[in-house]
């Protein structure tokens, strides 16, 4: 069992989960109090011990059932023994029904809320439907597709709609409401059951190893900003409160412990004095700590909305950190909309009124960063000081529009620092029409910033 937990902590190093060498051996030496013959027992002694962020719950259950999935767990399987093949262990008194006679069991089990027979079931549709060949290096979504494909949830539904429909009352909207909220329920764990039955599977057939290699666990914090799905967004959106919030503490401890000034020599001279010079105590100005002023200029077109969106969003949840915060939003046209966030407690809220009421558009809505910057320089660049920041979001693909680069020398000059933010990977960086470079070179630095890891760290090195 210790070596399996060893193997486990490496999968999750492997995820990007943080944990330590310490850790792991906690993990282990927990064993010691956790019945190991009740899996939900030990599932909660190793979250204690190896999760240390709530975001990162997910990938840890996901692998968690790779290397302790039940088909395994149950029959005594995680030290040395054979492994069971594919199909080996499951039911199969339902062999001898056609389709339509195990949908309807399925559906019944459902309506009686029997989960071990419904999971008889299940495993039996997969047996059937799912096509799984030993050895075969397949993804269980290909599966997980092919088995739901054939039981038909759509029509599953329909009948579970009918059968406890009768029971509502004409005209009862909750009533239809709560019902097509439990039918949810009951589907997503069709879902997740027919999900776990094939992962149980294939662990069997192929090994833990093997398997965690494959997963595409990836952690919220590491997800791609321009190629986030609807789930990956939300998922994004959960973490940043908590990061924004560690980021906050990290950034105000380190100002209060920032450095003690510039050396007094006329204070530390005259203490020097009593004693002939020796020792010399050193003596310093009292620092007097100025928070930098912060402009950004967003791009909102396209598939970098939402790493402007993000970006914005953890820019204003800092705003303590800095004395200001403006914000400029543009596709071929730019305006501020600071006063949007400043007037807007979600961000959610907010970004539907800059998609509203900014003027980000002048002729096709696409992306002409020339013009914009040109735009910027002419109304706000007298408001830029030597205690600005100037952030630049963006991809710097100009849809082969006149760049105008040149204009950012004037940024530039009158800027603290000016910084580009590109959530492209800098190997496509200058290809097609990305004129990066161009900008490049009048910014203190581009970076790419594709998730939220790597936004994170920027944040960092900007205070």
């Amino acid at each position: 069992m210790i070596k399996r937990v060893i193997e486990f902590s490496e999968a999750l190093r492997g995820a990007k989960i943080p944990v330590s060498l310490l850790e792991s051996i906690d993990a282990s030496n927990s064993l010691m109090s956790c019945d190991i013959f009740d899996r939900g027992e030990l599932k909660a002694f190793l979250s204690s011990t190896l999760v240390k962020d709530h975001s990162h719950q997910k990938v840890f259950d996901r692998l968690f059932d790779i290397y302790f999935s039940p088909a395994t767990y149950d029959r005594g399987l995680l030290e040395n023994e054979a492994p069971l093949g594919p199909e080996t262990g499951f039911e199969s008194s339902f062999d001898e029904l056609d389709d339509a006679k195990l949908r309807e069991l399925i559906k019944d089990s459902l309506l009686r809320g029997n989960e071990s027979e419904l999971q008889s079931l299940l495993a039996a549709a997969v047996s059937r439907f799912a096509g799984i060949e030993a050895g075969r290096p397949v993804g269980g979504i290909y599966y997980a597709f092919k088995t739901l494909r054939q039981l038909d949830l759509d029509q599953l539904r329909h009948l579970l709609f009918e059968a406890r429909g009768e029971q509502i009352e004409a005209g009862d909207s909750l009533g239809v409401k709560l019902l097509n909220h439990d039918l949810d329920v009951a589907l997503e764990k069709v879902r997740r059951m027919v999900d776990d039955d094939i992962r149980r599977r294939i662990v069997s057939d192929r090994g833990a190893d093997a398997v965690a290699r494959t997963l595409r666990a990836t952690l919220p914090e590491d997800i791609d900003f321009t190629h986030a799905n609807t789930e990956d967004l939300k998922e994004i959106s959960r973490a940043v409160v908590p990061l924004v919030r560690k980021l906050a503490s990290r950034l105000g401890k380190r100002r209060r412990k920032g450095h003690g000034g510039t050396l007094d020599f006329r204070r530390t001279i005259r203490r020097s004095i009593a004693d002939g010079g020796v020792p010399v105590e050193l003596f310093y100005h009292k620092p007097l700590p100025t928070k930098p002023e912060l402009m950004v200029v967003a791009d909102i077109s396209g598939s970098v909305a939402s790493f402007a969106r993000f970006t914005l969003s953890m820019l204003y949840a800092l705003s303590e950190q800095f004395s200001r915060v403006r914000s400029f939003v543009f596709i071929d046209e730019i305006d501020e909309v600071t006063e949007i966030f400043e007037g807007s407690d979600d961000i959610e809220d907010a970004m539907k009124l800059i998609n509203t009421k900014a003027k980000v558009v002048w002729m096709d809505g696409h992306s002409d960063y020339g013009r914009v910057i040109e735009g910027f320089v002419e109304r706000w660049v007298e408001e830029i000081t030597h205690r600005t920041t100037v952030i630049f979001l963006g991809d710097a693909r100009n849809n082969y529009h006149p760049s105008k680069s040149d204009l950012l020398a004037a940024v530039r000059m009158k800027a603290r620092a000016l910084y580009w933010l590109n959530p492209e990977p800098a190997a496509y960086w200058n290809t097609g029409d990305s004129i990066m470079s161009q900008y490049g070179v009048y910014c203190d630095s581009v970076d790419e910033c594709r998730n939220l890891r790597q936004l994170q760290s920027f944040v960092e090195r900007l205070l």
